[in-house]
């Protein structure tokens, strides 16, 4: 695992737990994608998630998939995704993770993905169409291939197989994802007794726990923080970033505004 995830989660969380971002590659254009990404680094987000856009994205909401769609009809790919982790990094060392579907980056080719990721600075994948007992063979290759700077991160779901959580329980590299309710990205979701129990039962993990899908107040961070070792929050932010690009406004406002959204970003971090 990345010094930089493993500083993350070794370190005490700043605020009521440890905030996990999620943005889209590209959207809607590489500079923009890259100032963004500078914000959130300045706004103490501890863990990025880079989006690589896929025309099927099976797990994603509306938000989400709309994102990719702007994404690609302004010529977004998976090199030009490294592109902007690899000019993030010449400024910033707040933990990156690609979240992609498997079809990109096979096409890429795996081998010379992993090598052009970890050069860029790319920390770890999350690949939400490759089940965790299906993916041995790749986690054995990437080890092999980037030693073990890459590092898979799991999603675990209510209707996870029991002996699926049970396969985790060795592993120790960088996080689990919990989704906090069943379905795709976005929308809102109250924070049922039910999630927090399913929690309770994770601590058997070595891993540390993160929550997301529907995350989008301080007030659900807040129910949460108990019972985790992070949140996600993704359509939510996609979701205002969208709405201010639909304003056409000029240069200097924009930043103006997006400085708005990183102070939102502060309050899930901070409660307020």
């Amino acid at each position: 695992m990345s010094e930089r995830l493993n500083r993350a989660f070794s370190e005490p969380a700043v605020g009521m737990t440890r905030l996990i971002m999620y943005v889209m590659a590209g959207d809607p254009d590489m500079e923009t994608s890259v100032r963004r990404l500078s914000g959130l680094a300045e706004s103490g987000v501890d863990v990025i998630e880079l989006g690589i856009p896929f025309s099927d994205p099976m797990a994603d909401g509306p938000v989400i998939q709309a994102a990719a769609e702007r994404a690609l009809a302004g010529g977004m790919n998976l090199t030009k995704t490294l592109e902007i982790v690899r000019t993030f990094r010449e400024s910033y060392a707040t933990p990156l993770l690609l979240m992609g579907y498997l079809n990109p980056l096979l096409q890429y080719g795996w081998e010379r993905f992993v090598e052009d990721a970890v050069v860029a600075g790319v920390d770890g994948l999350i690949i939400p169409d490759l089940p965790w007992d299906e993916s041995k063979g790749l986690r054995a290759l990437t080890a092999e291939l980037g030693g073990e700077l890459l590092t898979f991160i799991p999603m675990i779901a209510q209707t996870s197989e029991r002996e699926d959580i049970e396969a985790l329980t060795a592993e120790e590299k960088g996080f689990a994802y919990v989704l906090s309710r069943n379905g795709i990205t976005g929308g809102e979701v109250e924070i049922p007794a039910t999630v927090l129990d399913f929690l309770k039962d994770l601590r058997q993990l070595k891993l540390p726990l993160c929550v997301g899908f529907g995350i989008r107040n301080p007030k659900q961070v807040q129910r949460l923080a108990p019972f985790v070792d992070g949140v996600v929050v993704g359509s939510a932010l996609v979701d205002r970033l969208a709405a201010l690009d639909a304003e056409g406004i000029d240069l200097n406002t924009m930043k103006e505004r997006e400085q708005e959204i990183f102070q939102w970003v502060q309050s899930l971090k901070a409660g307020v």
